[in-house]
């Protein structure tokens, strides 16, 4: 396969993960720079990676990829904005899974969704466009993890789940399988899901309940 030029779209802490995970597979990507109103200075000097400049400066660039370098803690909507404006453009948005995931060959992960280093997704497993699959976790047979949801560093969904778009699971929580969670729910660190999430949502707590009950 060819090697493709790369554009991470923000240049924060979040954004430095991703530019190493794609430099994981340099026989797929060549990281071109970062796209971000600020210069970064720090992504600059620690990964010898260019400041591009902000969004228009990369708008319209031919043979270029895109992906999302903004990371967020919960549930909000400035991810989803930030890929709108730059898919109205026409970017292309790269998926990305680092050298030391493993991703079954059964399993599908869409345009823009990111699996960071050590994370396992298991056959069958849906990860949708711009979700994010963080380190260490474990996306287990048949999930279905929606578009832009997050699942953070050492989460575990149990087989068949089912995580709603726009959704965000904390450092460490599980759930159970063939859960279902809905749409921009947030699962708190360290929560356990035993039972169905309805949409929007905020639990936490071992076993995990709604905010304010018990």
């Amino acid at each position: 396969m060819m090697v493709q030029h790369l554009v991470v779209i923000g240049g924060g802490e979040h954004a430095r993960v991703v530019i190493e995970t794609a430099r994981s597979r340099p026989d797929l990507w060549s990281v071109d720079g970062f796209a971000d109103p600020d210069p970064c200075e720090d992504t600059q000097k620690r990964l010898g990676v260019r400041w591009l400049g902000n969004d228009a400066a990369v708008l319209g660039r031919p043979g270029l990829m895109f992906v999302l370098g903004i990371g967020a803690v919960g549930v909000g909507d400035t991810r989803r904005a930030i890929v709108e404006r730059y898919a109205t453009a026409g970017a292309r948005f790269a998926a990305l899974v680092h050298s030391a995931a493993w991703v079954s060959p059964t399993a599908r992960v869409d345009h823009g969704a990111v699996v960071f280093a050590g994370a396992v997704v298991q056959s069958g497993a849906e990860i949708g466009a711009h979700a994010v699959v963080g380190t260490r976790a474990v996306i287990e047979h048949d999930v279905r993890l929606g578009a832009f949801a997050q699942a953070g560093p050492g989460v575990v969904t149990g087989g068949g789940a089912k995580i709603g778009e726009g959704s965000y699971l904390g450092l460490g929580a599980c759930v159970r399988d063939h859960v279902t969670i809905g749409d921009r729910a947030m699962i708190a660190m360290g929560a356990v899901v035993t039972a169905d999430v309805a949409a929007g949502a905020t639990v936490l707590g071992v076993p995990a309940r709604a905010r304010g009950d018990g």
